[in-house]
């Protein structure tokens, strides 16, 4: 009986330590929502990437990328460069390089020239070089000391006869013949314009204009002008000049044109 009792003691003394014990937490209930959890932005893929709001149209990346932007509206160097902080721009040509001043029209001086030879007087620029060692031609060069563009200037006069059965007609294929034979040697590109019709001397004439570009890149401008004389005689004016100057020698070529007579 007391064997009973105290059997009874321990059981209910287990029960009691048992019902002591801290609780097992209770695993934590799952979100039930269905939005997915936001990932990294490392995880994303380019799809996946955030649209950013409010980048004011026109705005460039570009300047994010360290010393950008520049410190003030009056920051510009002589260039007319803006000066940015921290580092020193580096002109992008033509886009960033300001524009060349106009270039002022050259100033010449005239003289009378007498091609004997010839039985030619015109006006040209002072103080060119002349060779009448041909015959039938005579040539003016710009000195070296006025050379501009690597290129000196030159005005050649020509006299050739013709032939019988020669007009004024095939003057035009002869003027274009000539200019095109010109570009044939130190040229790496060569055009010339259509055929125009010109008197010169108050005779029948045609000419054309053109352009080159030698193999070391200066540029080269001319005329060719083409007249029947009277006398059976092909005059011809050439003048080849630096491509930039064009205009100003081309006033100088008029100005020959215009004061061309017979000795």
């Amino acid at each position: 009986m007391k064997k009973a009792v105290l059997l009874g003691l321990l059981a209910a003394a287990v029960l009691l330590l048992a019902g002591c014990q801290p609780q097992a937490a209770a695993p934590a209930q799952q979100p039930t929502s269905t939005v997915e959890a936001q990932k990294s932005p490392l995880e994303l893929a380019p799809t996946d990437m955030p649209v950013i709001e409010g980048v004011p149209e026109g705005y460039d990346p570009t300047l994010e990328e360290g010393g950008g932007v520049p410190i003030a509206d009056t920051d510009f160097d002589a260039s007319g460069v803006p000066v940015f902080a921290g580092a020193t721009p580096i002109p992008l040509d033509p886009v960033d390089m300001p524009s060349a001043p106009p270039r002022q029209a050259l100033a010449f001086t005239y003289a009378t020239y007498t091609a004997s030879k010839l039985g030619l007087t015109f006006e040209s620029v002072a103080g060119y070089t002349v060779d009448d060692s041909q015959q039938e031609t005579y040539v003016l060069t710009e000195p070296i000391e006025q050379q501009k563009d690597n290129y000196s200037v030159q005005f050649t006069f020509t006299i050739s006869p013709a032939g019988a059965n020669y007009t004024a007609g095939n003057l035009r294929t002869d003027v274009r013949a000539f200019a095109a034979d010109l570009g044939k040697v130190n040229y790496r590109q060569w055009r010339v314009s259509e055929t125009a019709e010109r008197t010169l001397m108050g005779k029948p004439g045609y000419y054309v204009t053109y352009r080159g570009e030698m193999h070391d890149g200066t540029i080269v401008r001319g005329r060719v002008h083409m007249a029947l004389l009277d006398n059976r005689r092909i005059l011809t004016i050439h003048y080849t000049g630096p491509g930039e100057y064009n205009s100003d020698y081309t006033d100088v070529f008029y100005r020959i044109r215009s004061t061309l007579k017979g000795t």
